[in-house]
């Protein structure tokens, strides 16, 4: 896929490798970002045959790591998966400890002078959303633990969209982010990283795809 960012060539992005852009301009930043959220009509994404893509549907937009919800973004789609992959045996066990609790609740009921009644109805998907089922806080609390969750999630989701994250560099060490890159080379995950930057560091991003517009809007590409 790609994305382009008008009047510059696309920045291409593909899985098992990330995409990593950074400027030293302001203004081109807030453009790439205004663009991607839709705000301003300066960018647009493409498949591999250059055939325009809507950005809602070719886009996951994260954004700072530290604004990050991995529940917002994740929780509702996990929770189908999550259904769709229960054995028939799983199912049914979950269905016996539902009545096994209704049963449980009518007993306790029936200690009053009251005609009392459960809802029979047994509805998976609303089992499992009653118990809430989160990402753990400790994930949650840590930088490198959202964004690894982040790509490990679109993996088991089979996720095809692009990841964009911003500002990776303010939240992860070098050792941090080199481990990142080893781990989306083994993922069939598309991430895009946008970075405000004053220097090109292309050492840093040696084994990305590299690109970098400066503040007289130079274009620096290492692919």
């Amino acid at each position: 896929m790609k994305i382009t960012l008008y009047p510059y060539q696309p920045f291409e992005i593909k899985s098992h490798k990330i995409t990593v852009f950074s400027t030293s301009s302001a203004e081109v930043y807030t453009k790439m970002i205004a663009g991607i959220k839709e705000q301003q009509d300066v960018v647009k994404v493409s498949d591999d045959q250059y055939q325009v893509m809507e950005i809602t549907k070719a886009i996951i937009f994260g954004g700072e790591v530290s604004t990050i919800d991995l529940n917002k973004l994740f929780q509702s789609r996990l929770t189908k998966k999550i259904i769709g992959d229960l054995s028939d045996g799983q199912i049914q066990k979950l269905n016996q400890l539902d009545t096994e609790m209704r049963t449980a609740i009518l007993d306790i009921a029936f200690m009053y002078d009251i005609s009392l009644d459960v809802n029979q109805e047994w509805d998976i998907a609303r089992t499992i959303k009653f118990f809430n089922l989160t990402f753990s806080n400790v994930v949650q609390g840590n930088s490198y633990g959202i964004i690894e969750s982040i790509v490990l999630t679109a993996s088991e989701l089979n996720e095809t969209k692009i990841i964009v994250l911003m500002n990776v560099s303010h939240y992860l060490s070098i050792s941090q982010f080199n481990e990142l890159v080893r781990l989306v080379a083994t993922l069939d995950v598309k991430l895009f990283i946008i970075e405000f930057s004053e220097i090109i560091d292309a050492k840093k991003y040696q084994n990305c795809r590299y690109y970098h517009i400066d503040n007289d809007y130079i274009e620096w590409r290492y692919e």
